[in-house]
């Protein structure tokens, strides 16, 4: 499972969380079953023709990990079969070594 963490910072498994899907410059991305972590820029268009959750999706993202999101975005994430989860971390570290205790990101978590 591809799982994409939002980021403030790259700072490799000690990078500090960003708080709001869109709005963080950097995304890690952890395969849950090879280990490999990848950090990328956070270069969603939103001029493109594709939606961002549509350009995240083309990553192969399983799973969304975010303090945070739109509405718009949590609908589409949704009905692309993308699970959302949450939890009170700081740091990329603790949301690898705490996946199987992320909770679910509800619709009260978008604005």
């Amino acid at each position: 499972m591809k799982l994409l963490i939002v980021l403030n910072e790259d700072n490799g498994i000690n990078s500090r969380l960003g708080f709001h899907f869109g709005r963080s410059p950097f995304f890690g991305i952890y395969d849950t079953n090879s280990k490999e972590l990848k950090i990328i820029k956070n270069i969603i268009d939103h001029s493109k023709n594709q939606t961002p959750v549509d350009q995240i999706n083309s990553l192969g993202i399983d799973m969304v990990y975010t303090q945070g999101m739109g509405r718009k975005a949590y609908d589409l994430f949704k009905n692309k079969d993308v699970i959302l989860k949450t939890g009170n971390y700081e740091t990329l570290k603790e949301v690898i070594d705490n996946i199987d205790n992320l909770k679910d990101l509800k619709e009260d978590n978008t604005h």
